[in-house]
């Protein structure tokens, strides 16, 4: 599956440490791409994105840019940030577990103790925060440049999933 983001450039968005797993990693971010990025995007436009990752029309969307929307200068962080936004909120549920032959284990040594799952959650609550933020400014971009990128089709998404998820947690 083609990656919008490598294991080497999440290091670019999030701290993930000095030793970056790839086996531990890439996993991941292909299920941040598929359960959220796909999502807000679309399938059709999804697929298109993938395809052209190496298109230079499409550096702007998958890195960030400067737009004009409706007289109003806007900046969007890219697709690349977005996605680690999504791998972080997978990520930090999963940091603390291995799974082994003989089941699932939790990392400990002796200078430290695993996380709470409470805690946990709640980096990753707000990790899915700052996407749905950040998407709301890709999604005027895209908007914004519709004769750029013919297969976005805004009806796809009108908000943002993790956006949604997160007001309900909020409201509880």
């Amino acid at each position: 599956m083609n990656k919008i983001i490598t294991a080497t450039e999440i290091k670019n968005y999030k701290d993930i440490g000095n030793k970056v797993d790839e086996n531990k990693i890439n996993p991941i971010i292909e299920q941040a791409q598929l359960t959220e990025l796909k999502d807000v995007l679309g399938s059709e436009f999804y697929f298109d994105v993938l395809n052209n990752l190496n298109n230079p029309i499409y550096q702007d969307l998958l890195s960030g840019s400067t737009f004009t929307y409706n007289d109003i200068v806007y900046h969007q962080d890219g697709l690349k940030a977005l996605t680690a936004d999504y791998f972080m909120a997978k990520y930090v549920m999963q940091i603390n577990t291995n799974i082994t032959p003989f089941g699932a284990t939790i990392k400990q040594s002796n200078d430290s103790v695993p996380a709470e799952r409470n805690s946990l959650k709640d980096i990753s609550t707000m990790q899915m925060q700052l996407a749905g933020s950040r998407w709301e400014q890709i999604k005027k971009y895209l908007d914004a440049n519709k004769e750029i990128f013919p297969k976005w089709k805004s009806l796809n998404c009108t908000s943002s999933p993790s956006g949604e998820r997160i007001m309900r947690i909020r409201k509880i």
